[in-house]
């Protein structure tokens, strides 16, 4: 499934990840609506409609473009 159009595929640590960040799950894509940090590390994140997901290493992250940060988060993907 492709990401949902303004958005830019990201490859972020769970440190790294905003709420707004969409993650595939069961073939769509859910917006993070709230966040905690998780015991011994990591993020447990929380959706509308979704049981809390431990986010525990990098995964791919479909972040809107209206978050992407100043430095360009998506050259850091496409750079050397």
């Amino acid at each position: 499934m492709s990401r949902p159009p303004d958005t830019s595929e990201e490859f972020l640590l769970p440190h790294e990840v905003r709420v707004g960040d969409l993650f595939q799950f069961r073939n769509d894509w859910h917006p993070v609506r709230d966040m905690v940090t998780r015991p011994g590390g990591g993020r447990i994140l929380h959706f509308d409609d979704l049981r809390p997901y431990s986010m525990t290493q990098a995964e791919i992250v479909a972040r809107p473009i209206s978050h992407a940060d100043a430095r360009g988060s998506l050259g850091r993907l496409l750079g050397p």
